[in-house]
């Protein structure tokens, strides 16, 4: 009896462990439905169906934005620079899509890069002092290995700098890190 007691806690942890872990990636919200249901696409090419968990925001218009998310199969979280993130779960898979990555160079372009998103560090020192937006930012803990050039967008707080504290996701890094604004 210990023994199958020992093995269906085993089984569940490991389910639980799976369900809950979750990818910062870019999501494309290709359909808003209602107030409380949209159809995104994931950077992998995962189409999914999501309901509203919060209320925390009104809705805003999402539809052919491309937004910060942290996925997993059973919730997202999207972040809404300088507002905050809502909460969603997964209600349906809807199949995949094949996503084409652009190259970094083509005819067109003539080995110019693409646009990114984001602001760049424009000055790094020690972990914990940022320049952004040439707006200065130091860090509540540490931000360790954040370097000049990284791009960040802000979860919350402001790229102006009016703002008493601030929350950073580091694109290039997948990190999100606390700072005071200054």
């Amino acid at each position: 009896m210990k023994t199958r007691i020992f093995f269906l806690t085993l089984v569940v942890g490991l389910f639980i462990a799976n369900t809950l872990q979750a990818d910062v990636m870019k999501i494309l919200v290709e359909k808003e439905i209602d107030d409380d249901n949209i159809i995104i696409v994931t950077a992998e090419g995962d189409r999914l169906l999501l309901e509203k968990w919060t209320m925390k925001l009104s809705p805003l218009l999402f539809e052919g934005k491309i937004l910060v998310a942290d996925v997993s199969s059973m919730w997202v979280k999207i972040y809404i620079e300088g507002k905050g993130e809502i909460k969603w779960s997964v209600e349906k898979q809807l199949g995949t899509v094949d996503i084409e990555k652009p190259a970094e160079t083509n005819k067109k372009s003539k080995g110019k890069k693409p646009i990114q998103e984001g602001y760049p560090i424009e000055v790094a020192h020690n972990d914990e002092l940022f320049i952004i937006n040439d707006e200065k930012y130091e860090a509540k803990t540490y931000c360790l290995g954040w370097e000049q050039g990284d791009r960040v967008i802000f979860l919350e707080g402001s790229a102006f700098g009016a703002c008493a504290s601030a929350k950073l996701l580091n694109l290039n890094r997948n990190e999100v890190c606390e700072v005071w604004c200054e």
